[in-house]
């Protein structure tokens, strides 16, 4: 283990300054890769599902990326030819959150953050192959390490995991992709930690893309800053005024400056997750329970008299709107999106509309879902309990059990195929669209591909 002698931002810049491509066989380098290019292309199919989202059209207009009664081409470009990188990043960022459809791990959805910030960079600098694989891993790592020290759950303080330890992990994709040395990394870091913010409250609202947005472009503002010579407290962290301590409350994060032996495979061993429903991820155990079970047992919307769902406390929290006035909100209804399944029989891009949120069999049904909460606790993902359990009961009287739910369809226990993953990035596209989609893949590949 590392000598715990070091404050955390520098031991972080010790260990993820230098370059990693040695440090990893041809095998692995090819497992990264293809992990980050899943990221990539999960993440560039949602800016594009999210183009049309009013949040993404007025960070847009207000970061210069986009005229007003214009379109919205995404992903923006950043350099000569297009926005500075903060501004690309934040666009970018923003719309590939507004539908809440992007990757999840970590507490969070780490490449919605990652990706953009990365994405500007390769545009204005030529980052590109395993270079480009490496910052993403770097930033993803140190996220891994700042949330793996929190002994209590940030959603329940009333913390946005996305927008508080994925502006660190910007700064530190940034930083990586930019070169800097040790020093400068750890500046950059802690100069994120000052910027790190995001609330719970402004679930269902634009704020909660806008916050993702601002992660990113602040990553990669920080990492400038830090190159310039801006300078930040070596506690930044873990100090105990540091931003651990100030998330969690006292005593309520592991502060000591020691990194596992193995911090630079944190992604080969606790990837991210693709989502399969363009909803909050906290209802996905739900929707594939009650899915499944229409699916077994032949059952149609008109034969449920009660959906009983039990979650765990926190995940409850998240699911925040019980009755939604609009579609932002009802991304965050458990009674929405399971209403919206049991109408629709699936739960896709196209079913998660103003016109399912209208649709009156979709409302009738919404008083029949009831939540119970219990207070284990999974390890893998901390926010969630052990396993979620639905049960469907049919106005005939007969019940139907799913059983323990572990993980939800696409988690890393769970994984899409790449078939899946890319038939919802042409699944974000309308019809007519394809070569959006294509011409995407093609720009992914070419930025991950050795010279």
């Amino acid at each position: 283990m590392s000598a715990p002698s070091a404050q955390l931002a520098a031991l972080l810049g010790e260990r993820a300054a230098p370059d990693w491509s040695s440090r990893f066989d041809a095998a692995e380098r090819e497992q990264l890769t293809g992990i980050v290019r899943t990221a990539f292309i999960d993440t560039v199919a949602c800016m594009l599902g999210g183009r049309g989202e009013s949040a993404s059209s007025i960070v847009a207009q207000w970061a210069g990326g986009q005229q007003a009664g214009q379109p919205l081409s995404l992903p923006v470009r950043a350099g000569p030819a297009g926005l500075p990188p903060p501004m690309a990043a934040l666009i970018n960022a923003a719309a590939g959150h507004a539908l809440d459809f992007d990757d999840v791990g970590l507490a969070g959805h780490p490449s919605v953050v990652l990706v953009p910030t990365l994405l500007a960079l390769h545009d204005e600098g030529g980052i590109r192959g395993f270079a480009l694989v490496e910052a993403y891993a770097k930033g993803y790592a140190v996220w891994a390490e700042l949330q793996g020290r929190m002994q209590v759950h940030l959603h329940g303080r009333g913390w946005h995991p996305t927008a508080v330890f994925g502006t660190v992990a910007a700064a530190a994709a940034a930083a990586a992709a930019r070169r800097l040395p040790a020093a400068q990394w750890a500046n950059a870091i802690g100069i994120a930690a000052s910027c790190a913010s995001g609330l719970i409250s402004n679930f269902g609202s634009m704020t909660k893309p806008l916050q993702v947005g601002r992660a990113a472009r602040a990553g990669i503002e920080s990492a400038e800053l830090a190159a310039l010579g801006i300078d930040a407290s070596p506690d930044s962290l873990d100090g105990p005024a540091g931003l651990l301590a100030a998330l969690g409350g006292p005593g309520n994060a592991r502060l000591d400056a020691v990194l596992p032996d193995d911090f630079e495979r944190t992604l080969l061993r606790q990837r991210p997750g693709i989502k399969k429903y363009p909803v909050c991820y906290a209802a996905h155990r739900v929707v594939d329970g009650v899915i499944d079970l229409m699916a077994a047992h032949g059952l149609r919307a008109a034969d449920v008299a009660e959906v009983d769902a039990t979650i765990s406390t926190t995940v409850a929290s998240v699911l925040r709107h019980h009755a939604p006035r609009t579609l932002v909100e009802a991304r965050f209804s458990l009674e929405y999106v399971v209403a919206t399944a049991l109408v629709r029989g699936a739960l896709g891009l196209r079913d998660v509309s103003e016109q399912s949120l209208a649709d009156p069999a979709v409302r009738a049904l919404m008083p029949l879902v009831r939540t119970h909460l219990v207070d284990t606790r999974c390890p893998i993902e901390p926010s969630f309990a052990y396993e979620d359990q639905v049960i469907l009961t049919t106005r005939s009287g007969q019940r139907f059990d799913s059983g323990p739910i572990r993980f939800a369809r696409g988690h890393a226990e769970r994984p899409l195929t790449d078939a899946e993953v890319k038939a919802k990035l042409f699944a974000c596209v309308d019809a007519g669209e394809e070569a959006l989609a294509e011409a995407a893949l093609r720009r992914i590949d070419e930025a991950l591909a050795e010279r």
